[in-house]
């Protein structure tokens, strides 16, 4: 397991060549350091371009020059992965409100106690790798069901491809009405195809045949009962302009939005009965 890399921000030079002294003796790595938030910032950069970047920053918060450790850290934050642990002389309400912001892994407070700021490393890596893991779960995550549902896009439209090209005209009647029927359902009948979504009960049997109308209605009331009944029979229909065609129709109950239906096919069969 490789050590944990430490990136130390710190202007007072005794403090930091005393915090790379303990800290490698406790086995860190210190990836650099700087006494300037502009200079720490570049060299960040230029280690995270090398494939180094450090995996904890400490912050000095108060920095000579134009930038403060606060404002260094939220660029940090922007730029790179790293886990800023504040360095701090002051425990002050508005140091504390404005470095909340930056959501820091820890803090420190000087005079440095070793023992306590190797505890604080340790956490800080560990939360550290454990949000880049996370994030990495997440991506993942957020591929796989970009994926499933360009997936299930293509089988839509596979689907739904076959059902419009169907030889066979398709329906779902729930309720006494058809509640889907595809485009050849209405070619067998003879009907726009909204037009026939919207016939009622009544209207529906009136396309068949009065002498199979009630055999029709006494199966399908069987049929959503339990009953066992043949699933195919042979039924006369009278499309639109009043003619005769002989149609064979499977029917099957199925489950549709969590209640029971009749999932119905049609195959136009008048041309065998008239060669």
């Amino acid at each position: 397991m490789s050590p944990i890399s430490i990136y130390i921000v710190e202007d007072e030079l005794l403090i930091s060549a005393s915090l790379k002294s303990q800290l490698r003796q406790f086995g860190y790595e210190i990836s650099g350091s700087s006494i300037r938030g502009e200079s720490c910032l570049e060299e960040i950069a230029e280690l995270s371009r090398l494939g180094k970047e450090p995996e904890i920053v400490l912050m000095d918060i108060h920095l000579r020059g134009d930038l403060d450790g606060i404002e260094t850290a939220k660029l940090i934050n922007e730029k790179f992965n790293c886990a800023i642990i504040f360095l701090t002389g002051q425990s002050s309400k508005e140091i504390y409100e404005r470095s909340f912001k930056i959501k820091p892994f820890g803090y420190l407070l000087k005079p440095i106690d070793m023992e306590q700021t190797k505890m604080t490393i340790e956490i800080a890596a560990y939360q550290r790798n454990l949000e880049i893991e996370n994030t990495l779960y997440q991506k993942d995550l957020e591929a796989l069901l970009e994926k499933s549902s360009q997936e299930n896009i293509e089988l839509m439209t596979m689907y739904q491809t076959i059902v419009d090209n169907s030889l066979l005209g398709l329906t779902i009647m729930q309720d006494e009405k058809f509640v889907f029927a595809n485009k050849r359902t209405a070619e067998i009948f003879g009907y726009p195809l909204e037009d026939f979504l919207s016939f009622s009960i009544i209207d529906i049997l009136n396309l068949l045949h009065p002498e199979d109308q009630v055999k029709v209605i006494a199966q399908s009331q069987s049929r959503l009962k339990g009953e066992v009944f043949p699933q195919n029979n042979r039924i006369r229909v009278f499309i639109r302009d009043k003619q005769m065609k002989h149609v064979e129709t499977h029917v099957k109950v199925v489950m549709f939005k969590g209640r029971p239906a009749l999932h119905q096919t049609f195959f136009d069969i008048t041309d065998f009965y008239n060669s």
